[in-house]
Formats: C-alpha cells, structure tokens, sequence
C-alpha cells in the first residue's frame, strides 16, 4: 500500500480514503456526491493506491472519527427512513414487498399487525371469521399477504366473499389503536370459541391482485357478484386486472417480448384451454416454423388439470403486467392508436 504504509504520520486526505475504502464502494460515492471534484479526484487516486491495510491502522482510523464524532452534541438523522417509496429504493421492490407484504400505498414499517394471521390455518382461520361482520373480515383479509388472501378467501362461504372483496376495495384508513383492539377482540373470541400514523389498507389495486390470483371458478363467481351490488366498481377493478386473454390487445411485438419470457411447458399449458383468437394471436406473433411446431406440440399434449393450466395462464398474465409496468408493452393497442415505440 504506497499510499499508508510510510512512516510519516498520516494526511487527513489518506484517513479519509483508508475509512471510504472500509464503507465500500456504494456508500463511498454517495458520500462524495458533496464533495468538490477536484477533492473527489485526489481521494480516488489514494483509495486506488490502497491495495490492503493493516488492521492496527484501519482501527487507529476508526477511533479517531469516532472521537471527532464524540466532540459533537448532536447528530441529525435521516426522517424518511420509514417511508414506502424509500424502503423500496434502498432495499429493491421485491424484497420490500418479501418483508413487508403486498399492501400498497401503505407506512411499510408502522403497518399493524394482527398476530391471530400468524399460526392460523386459512381454512380454520375462514369458518372463525365467518361469523364476523363483513366489515370486520375485510379488515382482517386486508393485513394478509397476497397468498394467504388467495387462501383463506377460498374458504368463505360464497355468500360472503363478494361482500368482502367489495369492502377490501373500499376501506380507506384505519388508526392504530382499532387495529390493537380488533386483534385483542379476535385473539380472545378465537380463544374463548377453542379453535400514530394511519394506515391505509386494501384499495382497488390490492383486491385486483388478489381477484386476479383466484381460480376461474372463484373470481367468476366473486365478480358476477359484485358486479350485481356496484357494478362501477366493479369495472374499475377489472380495468386493473391482467388476465392470460388480454394477449389480444397487444401487437405483435409485445408478444413476441412476453413469449421471449415464458417457457416452453408453460405456454403449451396456458394454450391447452385458451380460445381461438388467443392462440392465434400468438400464432401470428411467431415465425411460421415455430408456431407449426407450437402447434404440433399442442396437438400431442393429453389431457391437463384444470388447476395446472389456470396456474400458467396466471403466470404469463403475471409477465404481461410486469412488462407493461416496465414500459415495454402496452395492453389495450389497436389500429387506430398511435404507439410511439
């Protein structure tokens, strides 16, 4: 290391590079952004002296910025930690959504939680709720992860699961206290029975990914309802729902970019139910060599269970939503609309 290892004591320019070079490469450049670029060039060409350092000295560093720290009475913190738009800047969309759920538009970190949702089984925890007002089953379904929603969703009576998607789409903001209370209620029911900042839960958007999660059987039946009590509403959520169909509304070159994303086995499964305008849709999208030999395999495929193809047909309608998102597609096209590529 030519740049630490003299023995003439050390530059207040060669500290700074050996502690930039202990944070790393992320926080070292975010940290010289307020820097001036002539500082910003002299300390690149210290740190990219510094091959090693010993760790006597990096130490030796540490402790001497920690005493300048000491001398100061205060130190302000950042205030936005704890918002969702920075959550999932800093930790990535996915893994925000890992940690924290899929709720959208919610305060990730100070979103209530209800601890019945956590050893529960979705059937049981669907025959307890039941029994509570739609209302109250809304609130509850509306602090579930996408997939336990799916879940226990499936398990309400069919009476009741229109009711309760068509409260889930409607509930706005909810204070912590009634989230402490509702889960103290139901934790001592489902006992007693043997079996700051407000938070926003549910909305269109949430009860769209869930609607669009259900199998053919459910989400028929969940939408012909509510359909019949608020049919406004109803097209609304539909307007943000992706469906393995809506591939007819896409030019060719859309397609042909989801069917660069969907494998083999999986597109044969999807086309194993899917109607004629569809299958042709994609036919036409691809080169005439490959949908013959599309349609070959489609040919040979037995029967499939209905669960299985539903799945990859959610599945690609998963990839057409992503790449619309990404601005790579747009759903709706037609002839008569100007498409800027």
């Amino acid at each position: 290391m030519k740049a630490t290892m003299k023995k003439a004591p050390m530059s207040g320019l060669e500290k700074t590079a050996v502690l930039l070079n202990v944070l790393g490469k992320e926080k070292s450049f975010l940290l010289m952004k307020d820097l001036k670029d002539s500082d910003v060039r002299r300390l690149l060409k210290v740190m990219g002296d510094m091959k090693k350092a010993p760790i006597s000295l990096i130490n030796m560093v540490l402790r001497e910025f920690l005493h300048k720290l000491a001398e100061k009475e205060e130190i302000i913190f950042e205030e936005n930690f704890n918002q969702p738009k920075v959550i999932s800047e800093g930790l990535g969309e996915e893994r925000a959504k890992q940690i924290f759920g899929s709720l959208k538009a919610v305060n990730l970190v100070e979103q209530r939680h209800l601890s019945i949702l956590e050893t529960v089984e979705p059937k049981i925890l669907a025959e307890f709720l039941s029994q509570e007002h739609p209302q109250t089953i809304a609130l509850v379904v509306a602090h579930m992860d996408l997939d336990k929603q799916i879940s226990t969703i499936k398990f309400f009576p069919e009476a009741i699961r229109a009711e309760v998607v068509l409260r889930m789409a409607t509930l706005d903001y909810v204070t912590p206290e009634k989230i402490d209370e509702l889960d103290d209620v139901l934790r001592k029911e489902f006992a007693s029975s043997g079996k700051t900042q407000s938070n926003k839960l549910g909305g269109v958007l949430a009860v769209a990914d869930l609607v669009n999660n259900l199998d053919k059987k459910t989400l028929s039946s969940v939408m012909s309802r509510l359909e019949d009590k608020d049919p406004i509403l109803a097209e609304e959520i539909r307007q943000h729902m992706f469906t393995f169909t809506d591939i007819i509304k896409i030019d060719d070159r859309g397609v042909q970019l989801i069917m660069r994303e969907v494998p083999q086995d999986k597109l044969l499964l999807a086309l194993k139910s899917a109607p004629d305008e569809v299958r042709e849709k994609i036919f036409m999208a691809m080169s005439q060599r490959a949908s013959e030999m599309l349609k070959e395999d489609l040919g040979a495929l037995g029967p499939q269970k209905v669960s299985d193809v539903e799945a990859a047909q959610r599945a690609i309608a998963a990839i057409m939503k992503r790449l619309q998102e990404e601005g790579k597609i747009v759903i709706g096209f037609s002839e008569e609309q100007e498409v800027i590529p």
